[in-house]
């Protein structure tokens, strides 16, 4: 009886221990459970504007990718907003570092390859110019365009990064809720974009003042939003952030000697205002938060060549605050799950069932659909084709930017473009300056004006005007007319009336000072291949007298002479620029007759050619140019002989020296790359050596110095002012020249000028 009894205590008192037991195991896990069910932070990513300095960003992603640090939302200004707006919409971090290694900034932010798609019409006119500046009349007044710098490539890196994302119009939507920070210049406010196009907002958000074009949206006119909010704090934790992890992009101060211009103390003033905003935000940092400052060293904002540079110095400036990012991490799995959540994977064609152009008002449709070589319907396109196509719009130089959109299902989509009419056309002016100077003292300077009124007629009919002033004065009227919606053909009148001043050489001395004038009226019949050759021939008529102002009579005094011709001309033009190419073919040849017709009263035939190869050499150029002309019959004008002298035309010379009826040229050049000005622009400082040889035939002066061989140093380049060249040239005759010359060239007078 005992024994059973005894073995029900036993019972009894295992079943309260195993009670116990329990309940202390439960009093244990509960918190663990509890803890384990807590939601993680919220947390919000901040990304700040610094123009090229902001590439630092993908950096400071690829870090939070490897410690596993999820973000919940994001928030951007300026280039920060490209980053984060391309991240927000599903792409990782490791294919934005492709995609931003992949771009070409020299062309999406400078002018590198808009030469080779711009027709020949308007190429051949840009070699007139030695600045882009182009101005609008409006009203009577001159209008500047919104910006200095082309956002066109731009805007078709930004669509293309996001091309996926632009259908969502709810910024809540992305797979990364996002606001890009935008300053109203209407009301000085900030302005949150959270809807729209991605591409639109990410653009605003990003637009310089001065730099480039602000984006007009809902009635407001949106510039950076780097002057008001450079670091947008406050915006992610209104967004969703509990916890904020701001990047921010650091440069050092300035030293004193470095603000001494009015120039340097605007940018700095521009600066200093961002700097005052983005501290106030960095001021509402708590202890949760993380901030991340990049030293950025030497590396500027628009210095977008060294965006390969500034990416590591992101990832650097992360990795060490890897301890405070790890507070945040996720375990590998919820991570890969979280990831797996908001990446989008991209479509890499569309088949277009339509193409669609709007926003067209002064141009012909026609011509703008014969632009569009890849994009037609029933085409399978990807947006780097259609960015080719709408770029090729672009360079026809009638638009401030050529949009588009992809709506429908990817096998049978639509797209739209809207190609946006430069608002301060159609009546157009620009300015140029040119001035050249020797050792001798002599110099001469050319002002001029160019006026144009685009878009007369359907078939893009312009009326242009020039007025200069200087060593070579000239009044010209023309009209340009397409005979066909392409422009392949066109007729072009035109009236010219031209006054040069000519310094008259014998055996190497001046003797003499000419006014040589000339008016004349011309129609001309021509073809124009893409963007390559242009072809003409055309009759003209007209008068010409030359007087002599000061000096021997070396040359006979010509009262009004009648002249008139057929002209018979052809160019070749494939040089990624006029000033300093480094690449490129250049051909030009011209023939004319000359009779007794149409008032005519000389007789006679010439004949004048060049042709020079520029071949690129590790960002050296070499360059080969050969050319000449010839009186073919009869006996030239006084205004159209033969002259060779002259810091373009044969340095170590002086301006126009040689002067007779037939000559030859040949000579080749090595430009040596010293330093860049502002590599995105193709603009730098070069040094050169020129071997060359020569000879004019038939000269004026009655000398015979048979073949003449030279040889020139110099340096020069592309700037901001225009081409510049220093150069000392010495010639075996024995005549040396120091010489310089400064933006638009001073005739010199020969084909050889063309080459520039």
């Amino acid at each position: 009886m005992g024994k059973p009894a005894c073995l029900g205590c036993q019972a009894l008192l295992l079943t309260g221990l195993l009670a116990l037991a329990g309940a202390a195991v439960a009093d244990a896990v509960a918190p663990a459970a509890a803890a384990s069910a807590t939601p993680r932070p919220r947390i919000g990513l901040v990304l700040g504007g610094g123009g090229a300095k902001g590439a630092a960003h993908v950096g400071v992603l690829q870090v939070l990718d490897e410690l596993r640090v999820p973000v919940d939302c994001v928030t951007g200004t300026s280039m920060g907003a490209l980053v984060g707006g391309t991240f927000a919409a599903g792409m990782p971090a490791a294919e934005i570092e492709r995609e931003v290694l992949a771009i070409n900034w020299a062309k999406t932010v400078g002018t590198e390859g808009l030469r080779d798609r711009t027709p020949i019409r308007e190429k051949l006119a840009g070699e007139n110019y030695t600045n882009n500046i182009e101005f609008g009349i409006k009203r009577g007044r001159l209008q500047a365009p919104g910006g200095l710098l082309k956002t066109q490539d731009i805007e078709d890196v930004i669509r293309g990064l996001v091309a996926h994302a632009r259908v969502v119009r709810d910024f809540d939507d992305l797979p990364i809720p996002f606001r890009a920070v935008a300053t109203d210049m209407l009301g000085g406010q900030m302005v949150v974009l959270d809807s729209g196009d991605l591409s639109v907002a990410m653009r605003a958000s990003m637009s310089v003042p001065g730099a480039f074009a602000p984006v007009t949206l809902d009635g407001r006119v949106l510039s950076d939003g780097g002057m008001m909010r450079n670091l947008p704090v406050d915006i992610a934790r209104h967004l969703c952030a509990d916890v904020v992890i701001a990047v921010s992009l650091a440069s050092p101060p300035p030293k004193a000697e470095d603000l001494l211009s009015a120039v340097a103390l605007a940018g700095r003033s521009l600066d200093v205002m961002i700097d005052a905003n983005q501290n106030a935000q960095l001021a509402t940092l708590g202890p949760q938060d993380v901030s991340i400052v990049v030293p950025m060293g030497n590396i500027g904002s628009a210095s977008f060549e060294r965006v390969p540079d500034a990416i590591p110095l992101g990832r650097a400036a992360a990795e060490k605050m890897k301890a405070e990012l790890g507070r945040y991490a996720l375990p590998e799995e919820q991570y890969l799950a979280w990831r797996h959540g908001i990446d989008r994977a991209t479509r890499p064609t569309t088949r277009l069932a339509e193409v669609r152009l709007e926003g067209l008002r002064r141009v012909n449709p026609g011509y703008v659909r014969a632009q569009l070589k890849l994009v037609k319907p029933g085409a399978e396109v990807t947006n780097a084709q259609i960015a080719e196509d709408t770029g090729r719009v672009f360079a026809l130089g009638d638009f401030e930017r050529v949009e588009y959109d992809i709506s429908g299902p990817p096998d049978a989509a639509t797209l739209e473009i809207r190609a946006v009419e430069k608002g301060w056309g159609p009546n157009y002016i620009r300015f140029d300056l040119g001035l050249a100077a020797d050792g001798d003292g002599q110099l001469q300077a050319l002002l001029r004006a160019d006026g144009s009124r685009t878009w007369v007629n359907a078939y893009g009919g312009a009326w242009n005007n020039t007025l200069q002033i200087g060593t070579q004065s000239l009044v010209q009227t023309d009209f340009y007319q397409p005979l066909d919606v392409r422009q392949r053909f066109f007729v072009q009148p035109l009236a010219r009336v031209e006054m040069n001043i000519e310094d008259i050489y014998s055996d190497g001395e001046r003797v003499a000072r000419y006014f040589q004038r000339e008016g004349y009226g011309q129609l001309d019949l021509g073809m124009n291949l893409d963007s390559r050759a242009q072809f003409r021939i055309g009759l003209r008529s007209g008068w010409y007298e030359a007087k002599r102002d000061t000096g021997l009579t070396v040359l006979p005094e010509k009262g009004w002479t009648g002249d008139s011709t057929i002209q018979v001309g052809m160019v070749w033009d494939t040089r990624d620029a006029v000033g300093v190419p480094t690449r490129g073919t250049f051909i030009n040849a011209k023939y004319a007759h000359g009779g007794n017709w149409l008032g005519g009263d000389e007789d006679y035939d010439v004949a004048e050619g060049v042709i020079t190869r520029v071949i690129p050499f590790r960002g050296d150029a070499l360059q080969l140019m050969v050319g000449g002309g010839k009186e073919l019959s009869g006996d030239l004008p006084l205004t159209d002989q033969f002259r060779i002298g002259g810091i373009r035309t044969f340095p170590g010379l002086q301006r126009g020296e040689l002067r007779g009826t037939s000559y030859w040229y040949a000579g080749t050049s090595y430009n040596w790359k010293l330093a860049d000005i502002q590599s995105l622009f193709s603009q730098a400082l070069y040094a050169g050596l020129r071997l060359q040889a020569g000879r004019m035939g038939d000269r004026i002066d009655n000398v015979n110095d048979g073949a003449l061989y030279g040889i020139a140093g110099s340096l020069g380049g592309r700037s901001p002012a225009g081409p510049f060249i220093l150069s000392l040239g010495y010639v075996d005759n024995g005549s040396w020249q120091l010489q310089l010359a400064i933006g638009r060239p001073i005739p010199e007078g020969s084909i050889l000028d063309e080459v520039r």
